[in-house]
């Protein structure tokens, strides 16, 4: 008998191509997940807006984690249970692990004055943002629509910034275009919490998970089944040992296709 799943999944540069945005490479993998009922939770640097316009177009409306791991949104129709501590919000049991964005935009304002050269979403507009993105207009006003991270801009000592940063309860991780800068939360430790509630609910899972870059690597290393997805300057250049560890051969939602295909089939699911 094919063992329950939870699959958790990045966005951009995994699900999603990069640049274009398209997932038509995975829409044969997406349909049979849908079919199968096995549960797929996004778990990205994107904002809660943003991770809700995705799953509209994905067809798909599982709990999911946004902006890092800042923030756990379970939809209040679903069969979890709300995690303790959770507040009810807008149709969701919101559990918020991260600094709140009013607080790191703050800080931010405060580094700058300090002589740090950093511009964040908040001083972008977003014409700016979706020329920085590639975006449209539409998805760069959801991604500004921020709760617990701050993209930004940033030219000089990272060092420098990592230290000014913790002295203030903050850290940040570096992307593409742009430094993250956030609380101590990584998508591994949300991963944990749904992990959990999922087990509550109806007995034992297998967890997937599929990434491409360095903040994907606590979920990566947590998964029983971690696929990293290739992508140039991505983590599949330099990738950790890790057990099970999987490598796409193509990237993007083509690799990100196969691989689940592929792992089904090995699972037992047909």
């Amino acid at each position: 008998m094919a063992k329950k799943l939870l699959i958790f999944t990045d966005l951009d540069g995994t699900l999603l191509d990069l640049r274009s945005y398209s997932f038509a490479g995975a829409e044969e993998a997406l349909r049979v997940l849908r079919e199968l009922q096995i549960p797929m939770i996004i778990a990205t640097s994107k904002t809660r807006r943003e991770i809700e316009f995705w799953q509209q177009r994905l067809g798909i409306r599982d709990p999911f984690i946004a902006e890092n791991g800042g923030g756990i949104f379970i939809p209040k129709d679903s069969s979890l249970p709300p995690p303790e501590g959770a507040r009810d919000t807008d149709g969701y049991f919101v559990l918020s692990r991260g600094v709140p964005y009013a607080t790191i935009r703050r800080i931010v304002q405060d580094l700058r004055q300090r002589g740090f050269r950093l511009r964040g979403f908040g001083d972008m507009s977003p014409q700016e943002v979706a020329q920085l993105t590639h975006m449209t207009e539409e998805e760069a006003q959801l991604a500004k629509e921020r709760e617990f991270t701050e993209p930004c801009l940033f030219e000089g000592d990272e060092e420098a910034l990592r230290v000014a940063l913790k002295e203030r309860g903050l850290t940040f991780w570096r992307g593409g275009h742009f430094i993250h800068i956030q609380g101590f939360h990584d998508k591994g430790q949300a991963m944990e919490v749904l992990e959990g509630l999922y087990r509550m609910k109806g007995g034992d899972f297998e967890t997937v998970a599929l990434g491409d870059s360095p903040n994907d690597l606590p979920m990566l290393q947590r998964a029983r089944w971690p696929i990293i997805i290739r992508r140039t300057r991505g983590i599949s250049e330099r990738a950790p040992r890790i057990d099970q560890l999987t490598i796409t051969q193509e990237e993007g939602s083509r690799g990100w296709g196969k691989a689940i295909l592929e792992l089904l089939r090995r699972l037992g699911y047909g």
